[in-house]
């Protein structure tokens, strides 16, 4: 039996390691006095009487009389689907509370604060996006590879079916740009792809933008709801499409007067 792992869970309940400890002693057997508590528990004698007293005032053990006409006192512990329940109900009372009153303190905050913090890793930062998506209410801008469009792919979908209007593009070739969504191509260039090596940025509602930086020792995502970062990403990305409809368009005439790779347009800046 895992003891210990019980005892750490009492206390996170707001028990004290002798607390947890005589608790389960008593439900071990019960009813006993402070003697037997001691042997059974592995709390200090000294201890044990003090710990009793705070018990009690808790309801957590009771006192029992009985034998030699009532004057030996003993204890027995609540039971353990009532302390169980006890928790379960002061838990989510105070969850309930401070739901309310966090609400309340919110709402009068005369701060015009607005999102704007960094997200450390690769991993953490794509759940940051998968969250952004799936909490969508209506349009969904973005521009990425075709590995993190894979990783997206579902939720993505599954905003598409909910009515999100989507609109992606993707830097390189994939298996998986068939989507339901208009999704846009990149210009292959390996100067233009360079340029946007490890990236990805999404706005999502036009409230939320996510910048993804993946490429170095330390991968990161900027995730603001400022309306200047918003508008700014939101513009790159449609400009972006913009710009690379064009060349599909016009691919002949671009890469003749810019070359092969758009050397002498992409090296202008």
């Amino acid at each position: 039996m895992k003891i210990q792992q019980i005892v750490d869970s009492l206390k996170e309940l707001g028990f004290t390691e002798y607390e947890a400890k005589i608790y389960l002693a008593l439900l071990r057997s019960h009813p006993a006095n402070g003697n037997a508590i001691a042997v059974l528990s592995g709390v200090p004698t000294p201890k044990v009487y003090e710990t009793i007293r705070k018990m009690q005032e808790r309801e957590v053990i009771f006192t029992v009389s009985g034998g030699d006409k009532g004057k030996k006192v003993r204890y027995s512990p609540l039971p353990y689907k009532d302390l169980l329940q006890q928790k379960k109900e002061a838990f989510s009372g105070n969850v309930d509370f401070l739901s309310e009153e966090l609400t309340n303190i919110s709402s009068m905050s005369d701060t015009n604060w607005t999102e704007l913090f960094v997200i450390h890793g690769y991993s953490s930062s794509m759940e940051a996006v998968e969250s952004a998506i799936a909490h969508c209410d209506s349009e969904i801008v973005m521009s990425c590879w075709c590995e993190e469009l894979d990783a997206l792919k579902a939720p993505l979908t599954k905003a598409y079916n909910r009515g999100i209007s989507i609109v992606t593009l993707t830097f390189d070739e994939g298996n998986n740009t068939d989507v339901l969504w208009r999704n846009f191509k990149h210009y292959g260039g390996d100067i233009a792809s360079h340029r946007h090596s490890g990236e990805l940025s999404i706005v999502t509602d036009q409230s939320k933008a996510i910048v993804l930086q993946s490429l170095n020792n330390s991968p990161h995502a900027v995730v603001s709801s400022h309306p200047v970062t918003i508008s700014t990403t939101r513009n790159y990305i449609r400009h972006d499409i913009y710009v690379n409809r064009i060349l599909h368009d016009f691919e002949g005439v671009m890469k003749k007067k810019y070359g092969k790779d758009l050397e002498s347009l992409i090296k202008d800046f």
